[in-house]
């Protein structure tokens, strides 16, 4: 039987309590939480105790002693599996009982802090990491999926305290189409970049120069793009720039790096990216990431999915380079344009080639736009200072009156 009850009185004792024993939060996500160690590591030094809950194997959060527990997560279309999902984090949330559920990535959003409520989870918050495939595709099935969208959203703002958005456009959305409970929501802008870590793994001088060799790129300008091979990312308006560039500019090389996706009509066909192999490089999915930026000249993301804040874009930056993306809601966030960077139209590739040679031909706006992209992330991006933003909204939460339901 269901049951109702106040927790004000009960939480002035618990807080109480936590004064001699730190906050439990669990960052519940899907395939690539191992994204959030570095947050979560942040969140520990600052003396909460952390969780994470995801699809993937975990075998990374072992090596750094968070405990890691998994489910299981389909992204497609699939009620059955959602029953699944949801019995399995209820019997996490209700045998462990953290004190904060915080969810990312679409599903788990609208997912997790329902099950949370009914499981009598104090604290639930969710960050919405851009809109995606919905609200990027203008096909049938995406129009007809998005007054859906609307409602579950509806329905899982009703169990969360805080509603965290990435960028001001997604926030604006979700308050005009009350996805989005009055004064529940905040802004935080990206996931935060490890910038010590990425330097300090900066590859020494001889790999970067034995790589440089393995990928015959001595004298070759380099222009890179790193994604999973999807339409939406505008991976086929690089191999378009790639080619006019190309017919332009003889010692210029493309390099493609992601992994082929599985999302029906979404996936740029393996056979498409080869049939460009003249004028773009792919390389396939890469554990080598801080090695080829260091290595480029220019990092291109034309993405018209709509993203929360692109981390690639961000850590592109960190290591200094200059940057190409798209108008688009948490991708303009990282890109000024004419400053650190171009912006240019989506699903334009004439457009996208004259970004790319007009930097290509100016190396000091090369080297001056990258030295600001380097200070755009420290200033805006950094990972304490997300995790500060975080542990404030945390601390609100659980201050919060409120009604948990239990079953």
């Amino acid at each position: 039987m269901d049951k109702n009850y106040s927790v004000f009185s009960l939480l002035s004792k618990e807080l109480s309590d936590r004064k001699t024993s730190a906050i439990t939060v669990w960052h519940v996500g899907g395939e690539d939480i191992r994204l959030r160690i570095p947050l979560l590591l942040k969140l520990r030094e600052k003396g909460f105790n952390v969780g994470a809950v995801g699809s993937e194997d975990g075998n990374t959060f072992a090596d750094v002693q968070i405990p890691y527990f998994r489910y299981t997560l389909e992204r497609g279309i699939n009620p059955w599996a959602d029953i699944y999902t949801r019995s399995q984090l209820s019997a996490l949330f209700r045998q462990h009982q953290p004190d904060i559920v915080h969810s990312f990535d679409t599903k788990p959003a609208m997912i997790a802090p329902i099950v949370a409520m009914k499981a009598g989870i104090p604290g639930r918050v969710r960050t919405i990491t851009g809109m995606g495939y919905v609200f990027s595709s203008t096909s049938i099935l995406a129009l007809a999926l998005r007054p859906i969208y609307r409602h579950l959203q509806q329905q899982a703002a009703i169990a969360t305290d805080i509603t965290i958005f990435q960028n001001p456009d997604d926030r604006a959305y979700f308050c005009k189409h009350k996805m989005v409970l009055d004064g529940r929501d905040d802004l935080v802008l990206g996931s935060g970049i490890d910038i010590e870590g990425l330097i300090k793994n900066s590859p020494a001088p001889e790999k970067l120069a034995a790589t440089r060799r393995e990928l015959g790129l001595e004298g070759q300008l380099v222009v890179i793009m790193i994604s999973r091979l999807v339409v939406s990312k505008g991976v086929r308006e690089f191999l378009q720039a790639a080619s006019i560039v190309c017919q332009q500019m003889k010692n210029v090389t493309f390099l493609l790096v992601g992994s082929v996706s599985s999302e029906g009509r979404q996936a740029v066909p393996i056979q498409e990216i080869h049939q460009q192999a003249r004028v773009v490089r792919y390389l396939g999915p890469r554990n080598d990431i801080p090695t080829l930026l260091n290595l480029s000249d220019v990092f291109v993301l034309p993405s018209y999915y709509r993203e929360g804040v692109p981390r690639v874009l961000l850590e592109a930056a960190t290591m200094e380079l200059p940057l190409i993306t798209t108008d688009m809601p948490g991708c303009k966030e990282v890109v000024k344009d004419g400053w650190n960077g171009l912006v240019v139209p989506p699903k334009n590739g004439k457009a996208l080639a004259t970004a790319i040679l007009q930097l290509l031909n100016f190396p000091e706006q090369r080297n001056l736009m990258g030295k600001r992209s380097k200070l755009h992330v420290e200033a805006n991006f950094s990972l304490n200072q997300v995790a500060n933003a975080y542990a404030d909204i945390y601390s609100r939460v659980l201050k919060l009156p409120k009604t948990i339901k239990s079953e």
